[in-house]
């Protein structure tokens, strides 16, 4: 046996004694995700182009790996995801990373200043997501995923993953109101009558808090909070919104080089604005005040006992709603209008809905359910919309993990996902829904039963 021979056995004798069986691995890594100016922009029914920016956008990826088994947790600064993104960047995944392409989990924060992604609907027209700029960009986004977890899983070391809860009061409401003798609920009120006004609905204050500590130092959190990132407002800038601050306070004050990223919990009727009082705070109160929460639950991450990705997601078939002749008018005569007049964002979103459910009711409506337990105290849910937080809270109260963390709009979305009780209320959320009464709660069931068949795996 030459010496080159002897010296490389003994290199991989040396890797081996590193990286013994069983040990849980982390690696993280985020890649710049910024549009070029005149890009279109998300959040509104109407076009705008990408004028500059205010903070840059990312795809940040977290790879974990034990006994052979990967998966990969990708969020991106965007408003949503779609089916034919999400199969694009798994598919380059597998390719490139040798991760399956059911084991990444690809969500995102629902920043209303990133770019809109077309959809196969009447908002690819009102937003110009299908121009050659907004379409430039879709197709370069499967990339740019893929090379955030690439970076991430070459980056893999053994790592400790840690869990706590924390809480932030006062900064989220509920955006719809119930009225005293009024039938349909109020959207976003400017301010509530505490004597005749009450919120349709609770919120959830809870703040999760996962880190990943390898040789001691953190090198990755995920973080998780239901409400939605519109406090930048409706101007031409790129920003992450209050995600983006809360993730760079948290690595700038317990980890400088750790990798920060934010999963927004289910947060469909969930907004910043105090309805009470008028208040609405700023990006950076947002931010601060979530980091801060997330500081005071530092002290109290316990370290949980892992096993290899245990892994389940379901293609669930949802019913279609349907409309009447005179709904279906209405809503053609409100489109030959609405490019050309302020028509107000419910009659606007209401007639996209009923055009595209009419123009797709022979297809199915596919959403998907996906579930990755870390250990028998922690498990990760993802969802395909704008849920409702009822949803959300049911889903974690009767989830058999003591911390189950939720990130909406993942893996696809199908738009807003209320509750059975908001259904009669209407506004809105309701009016946007693509989905019929209960699918809501399908989605909950399916996540029950498939965190129960993870728990239950050996």
């Amino acid at each position: 046996m030459g010496p080159m021979i002897t010296r490389l056995l003994f290199g991989l004798f040396l890797i081996a004694i590193q990286i013994q069986a069983g040990d849980f691995r982390v690696g993280a890594a985020q890649v710049d995700i910024t549009p070029k100016n005149g890009t279109p922009m998300a959040g509104y029914y109407k076009f705008r182009a990408v004028g500059g920016v205010l903070d840059p956008i990312y795809a940040k990826a977290i790879v974990v790996e034990q006994d052979g088994t990967h998966a990969a947790f990708v969020v991106i600064d965007l408003s949503g995801t779609t089916r034919p993104i999400v199969a694009a960047a798994r598919k380059a995944v597998q390719e490139q990373c040798g991760i399956e392409g059911d084991h990444v989990m690809i969500s995102a924060t629902h920043t209303h200043t990133g770019p809109q992604l077309a959809r196969g609907s009447l908002m690819d027209e009102l937003t110009k997501a299908n121009s050659p700029p907004g379409m430039d960009y879709m197709q370069a986004l499967p990339g740019y995923i893929a090379q955030a977890v690439k970076e991430a899983k070459a980056r893999l070391a053994p790592a400790r993953p840690s869990v706590a809860m924390g809480r932030a009061e006062g900064i989220s409401f509920n955006r719809r109101v119930l009225r005293d003798g009024v039938k349909e609920a109020i959207w976003q009120p400017k301010t509530l009558n505490p004597g005749t006004d009450k919120p349709a609905g609770p919120i959830d204050p809870e703040v999760g808090v996962l880190v990943f500590e390898s040789d001691g130092k953190p090198v990755a959190s995920y973080l998780n909070f239901a409400m939605h990132p519109t406090s930048v407002g409706g101007g031409l800038k790129i920003s992450a919104d209050y995600p983006g601050v809360f993730c760079k306070l948290v690595s700038e004050r317990h980890g400088p080089g750790m990798i920060s990223v934010f999963a927004n919990g289910c947060c469909g009727n969930i907004n910043h604005g105090d309805y009470l009082t008028g208040k609405r705070r700023t990006t950076l109160e947002l931010g601060t005040a979530l980091a801060d929460a997330a500081d005071a639950a530092w002290p109290d991450l316990k370290p949980v006992t892992t096993f290899k990705p245990r892994i389940r997601s379901e293609q669930v078939t949802l019913q279609r709603r349907t409309f009447t002749e005179v709904e279906i008018a209405k809503a053609k005569d409100i489109t030959t209008r609405m490019f050309t007049e302020n028509l107000g964002t419910v009659p606007m979103a209401e007639a996209v809905c009923i055009l595209e459910t009419v123009a797709k009711q022979n297809e199915p409506l596919l959403a998907e359910v996906q579930v990755i337990a870390l250990s028998d105290e922690l498990a990760i849910v993802s969802l395909p919309g704008e849920i409702f937080v009822e949803l959300g809270l049911a889903l974690k109260k009767a989830s058999p993990f003591k911390h189950t963390f939720i990130a909406e709009l993942a893996n696809g979305s199908i738009g807003y996902v209320p509750n059975r009780e908001a259904y009669p209320q209407g506004n809105y959320e309701v009016v946007s829904a693509r989905n019929e009464v209960g699918s809501g709660e399908k989605l909950v069931e399916v996540a029950l039963k498939l965190l129960g068949e993870v728990k239950a795996a050996r």
